[in-house]
C-alpha cells in the first residue's frame, strides 16, 4: 500500500529503530512507546494486510515465530510482557497494517493495558448461543 506508514518503514523510506528483520517479518521500536524504560516493539508482516484474519498461513506462521523469538529476548529484558494486536479502529487499530505490540513490563511502570469488566452469563444457554453463533461463522 503506497500510503501505509508501516509499509514505508518496512521499505526503509522512513527511518526506524529496527529490532529484527527477516524475509517475511519486520520489527522496530514504536516512536510513542508505552514505556520509556523498556520501549515497545512493533512486529508486523512485510506484506500488507489490514486485519490478522486476512493474513496468509505462511505469513501467520512467520509472524508467530518472530514474536516467539522477540518474546524470549524481551522476557530477559523486562519482568513480564504484554502482546497486543488490535483489529479496526473500534479496537484500537490506528494504522491499517497488521501489527503486534510487544510491551516489556517492569514493576511500577504505570502502564495500563485496557481492562474490561468481567460479566457472568445469565445461564449456560446464553453462553451456548454465542458459541454456536461463532461456530456457524467458522463455516464461511
Amino acid at each position: 500500500m503506497e500510503n501505509c506508514v508501516f509499509c514505508k518503514i518496512i521499505k526503509k523510506e522512513i527511518s526506524s529503530s529496527i529490532v529484527y528483520e527477516d524475509e517475511k517479518t519486520f520489527a522496530f521500536l514504536d516512536i510513542s512507546p508505552a514505556s520509556l524504560e523498556g520501549g515497545h516493539t512493533l512486529v508486523m508482516p512485510k506484506n500488507h494486510y489490514k486485519f490478522v484474519s486476512e493474513m496468509s498461513d505462511e505469513d501467520s506462521k512467520a509472524i508467530a515465530l518472530t514474536i516467539k523469538k522477540l518474546s524470549k529476548a524481551l522476557l530477559k529484558f523486562g519482568e513480564g510482557m504484554n502482546i497486543i494486536q488490535n483489529n479496526n479502529k473500534i479496537a484500537g487499530q490506528y494504522v491499517p497494517h497488521v501489527h503486534f505490540h510487544l510491551i516489556p513490563r517492569f514493576k511500577g511502570d504505570g502502564i495500563t493495558i485496557e481492562k474490561w469488566s468481567s460479566h457472568k452469563y445469565k445461564d449456560n444457554r446464553a453462553m451456548e448461543e454465542i458459541a454456536n453463533k461463532i461456530k456457524s461463522l467458522l463455516k464461511d
